[in-house]
């Protein structure tokens, strides 16, 4: 089947360690944009740390849409406006804050650009440093009002080793209410029931009449499988997780370090010069 749309997410997959796109993964994307392949960006970001990257790939024009935080949100790119939206409602936001607190961990939420945060803590300050975004404390007197209207996620940051341990903790103790997954070894997620990156793509690809057999999706991560399980083509970088790598398509030889995402899309539509 030809290829009409290629979700590729961002990081360790298109982006480098320094958080840039290289020229040729820029140049093999713009081609495929060339033959009227639409690209759409997927990732656990939000779209204040995704929009940089939309414009340098030149993805912000009319009828371009990115899937966010994990397939919570499905945005229009060029405006902003949310075509889907899954929150996490108020009193489950209390639930899970009790949760992670009894734990002795902190908890972050993404709003209006900033980095939310129960307690100063180093991962959020790397998370600062990977998207751009400000971090700022959040007041006792504010905590109420976060989560009484809800979020679309939670990040809970830790040691790889603590955030393995309380992973099948969490995801027991929220069964059938919440998604519970980890997107860096240091970060674990809780979205809302039924979020992934796989789901948004369903729902995108039936707003724009395209067939997910005509799908090619690009991750390298946990939160990428229900992605690359929905398209028709799955592939994963080098650097991809031995699960990741297992239940892909195909995997390349190459990093993302080393243009992954270049040599992947060559190998499925052949040369783009």
């Amino acid at each position: 089947m030809p290829i009409k749309l290629i979700a590729c997410d961002l990081d360790d997959t298109l982006l480098r360690e320094d958080l840039s796109i290289s020229s040729r993964n820029r140049e093999a994307l713009a081609q495929a944009a060339a033959r009227g392949i639409r690209i759409v960006l997927a990732s656990g970001r939000n779209i204040h740390s995704m929009g940089r990257y939309a414009r340098e790939l030149g993805l912000e024009g009319p009828g371009e849409y990115m899937i966010c935080t994990n397939g919570a949100e499905i945005l229009e790119t060029a405006t902003g406006r949310r075509i889907h939206e899954s929150r996490i409602e108020g009193g489950l936001c209390l639930e899970i804050v009790a949760a992670i607190e009894e734990r002795g961990l902190p908890w972050q939420v993404y709003e209006d650009g900033y980095i939310w945060v129960s307690a100063p803590n180093p991962w959020a300050e790397l998370d600062q440093r990977l998207t751009g975004q400000v971090v700022r404390p959040i007041a006792p007197e504010e905590r109420q009002a976060f989560l009484a209207r809800g979020q679309v996620k939670f990040v809970v940051p830790a040691q790889p080793e603590r955030i393995a341990e309380v992973l099948p903790e969490l995801q027991a103790h929220f069964a059938g209410r919440a998604e519970v997954l980890i997107s860096k070894p240091y970060f674990l997620e809780v979205l809302p029931l039924g979020v992934d990156k796989g789901e948004a793509l369903r729902l995108l690809c039936g707003i724009l009449g395209i067939g997910l057999e005509d799908v090619l999706a690009m991750g390298d991560s946990m939160n990428d499988l229900g992605m690359l399980r929905a398209a028709g083509q799955s592939w994963a970088p080098a650097n991809g997780l031995p699960e990741i790598r297992a239940a892909a398509d195909r995997v390349s030889h190459l990093s993302h370090e080393e243009d992954a995402v270049a040599h992947m899309i060559e190998s499925c539509l052949g040369p783009l010069a």
